[in-house]
């Protein structure tokens, strides 16, 4: 395979990760009360209710919060809850791996001040997430890909607050 292809390749891969990250993400910051509520108010007709009522009422329904609807149902997804769109994100990942930084033989590591990977997917091609640790926390993350015959490679195309908001999802440790 020429270098063209390749780096093609493994853009479209970046590109492949980084969109299903952003799907997830987006999921951690809709308002659920609210798409409860709107579900609530969009679901307010029963047997009881005149069809022409009805009709009434959805087409209001859809003239003032139809829009507002719709982005929320799309941004949680499957997700009915927060906790349900952190989960999902948990799920995704296959590994969680931390390690410490440099130090004095007989010096216990300091990982919470360390380093993270989060290997999201493996084989050719392959991509994961590598960052830096503040006391536990992630503070700097960057998305990297790979495929058969080339060196991890760091892919841009994503937002760092997606990236930071996605790997504060999980847990690294307390550095003892």
């Amino acid at each position: 395979m020429n270098a063209n292809l390749k780096e093609d390749s493994l853009k479209e891969t970046g590109r492949c990760a980084a969109a299903s990250i952003v799907e997830m993400v987006a999921a951690l910051y809709v308002d659920y009360d609210r798409l409860d509520e709107l579900r609530e108010e969009r679901d307010v007709c029963n047997e009881t209710t005149s069809q022409n009522l009805c009709n009434e009422m959805h087409a209001a329904f859809e003239e003032t919060h139809g829009e507002e609807f719709r982005e929320l149902i799309e941004a949680a997804g499957e997700c009915s809850s927060v906790d349900e769109a952190r989960e999902v994100i948990q799920e995704d990942c296959l590994s969680v791996e931390v390690r410490a930084d440099w130090h004095a033989v007989g010096d216990t590591p300091d990982v919470a001040n360390g380093q993270f990977v989060l290997l999201l997917s493996t084989g050719g091609p392959a991509s994961r997430i590598r960052g830096e640790l503040s006391n536990g926390e992630p503070h700097r993350a960057w998305l990297e890909v790979q495929d058969w015959g080339t060196s991890w490679t760091q892919y841009f195309g994503i937002e760092q607050d997606t990236l930071l908001a996605y790997t504060r999802c999980f847990y690294f440790g307390d550095g003892s």
